[in-house]
């Protein structure tokens, strides 16, 4: 095999097309992570908590005074036993940390592929590039192998992340300029 300028080009290529299927999959995953974190924190968390509270508070306080019915805390205990079980069935907490893990992993190649040009900056090295592309190639394959599947929603918002500015570098806006 011939490790000359056409095939080291062929190598950056690919590591060019990592780089942006990393870019692209690590801001859908930190979105549907933070999307589903706060779901369960906001639809079945602070709810069961408060409910807790306050099915805790009526047991061990004599609430009949305040309360003219007897079943508010059965009428509770039913509500958070219902959130405990959506939770349990929507593993939201699970969903976010997998995806937040996947995010993790995916910026950690996707900085790998980001400096490729420092690593191999012509093909003098093309022969260590072929086998740094194909360790990024079975690590990428390695991540989402084990990655949950990205929501539709998630895919888009990775336009707008971007267009805020978040896998960009104030070094290399101001080189742009």
């Amino acid at each position: 095999m011939p490790f000359d300028d056409i095939h080291f080009e062929i190598v950056r290529r690919e590591v060019s097309r990592h780089l942006e299927d990393t870019e692209t999959s690590k801001l859908a995953h930190w979105h549907s992570a933070d999307v589903y974190g706060s779901r369960n924190r906001w639809m079945i968390g602070v709810p069961a908590t408060i409910l807790s509270i306050a099915l805790t508070w009526m047991l061990a306080a004599d609430t009949k005074v305040i309360f003219s019915f007897e079943k508010a805390p059965v009428f509770l205990s039913l509500i958070v036993s219902m959130l405990t079980g959506v939770g349990a069935f929507l593993n939201l907490s699970d969903l976010a940390v997998r995806h937040r893990t996947t995010a993790e992993n995916l910026s950690g190649l996707w900085r790998d592929c980001k400096n490729w040009d420092t690593e191999y900056p012509d093909a003098s090295l093309c022969e260590k590039a072929v086998q740094t592309a194909l360790i990024y190639r079975r690590r990428l394959n390695e991540i989402n192998k084990d990655a949950p599947p990205i929501p539709k929603w998630a895919w888009k918002s990775v336009n707008r992340q971007r267009a805020e500015g978040s896998v960009s570098y104030k070094i290399d806006n101001s080189q742009s300029h």
